[in-house]
């Protein structure tokens, strides 16, 4: 008699646990879809030229792209100390 309760109590938990994947699996897609629509370049574009952070972002970029064309144009200045160097590479990480 046990083991008829037993094999019950296991197809039970069987079903539960196919429910739970079933769910999990349900959950993962939607978030599949979510992300796929976050990260479209359209969005991406978006978020970045944001109406309130433009001119932060506008310069930061412009910056970034100043300072790297300028360590790129002049790689003739000679750099005697350990700081220029230092500078040199953080001029270049600027974006």
């Amino acid at each position: 008699m046990s083991k008829i309760n037993e094999m019950n109590l296991l197809l039970i938990k069987r079903d539960l646990l196919l429910k739970q994947q079933k769910a999990d699996l349900q959950a993962l897609k939607l978030q599949f879809i979510e992300t796929r629509k976050v990260m479209s370049p359209l969005n991406i574009l978006k978020s970045t030229f944001s109406g309130a952070d433009l001119k932060s972002n506008l310069i930061t970029i412009t910056l970034g792209l100043a300072s790297n064309y300028l360590i790129e144009k002049f790689p003739s200045f000679s750099i005697d100390t350990k700081i220029q160097k230092i500078a040199k590479r953080l001029f270049k990480f600027i974006k």
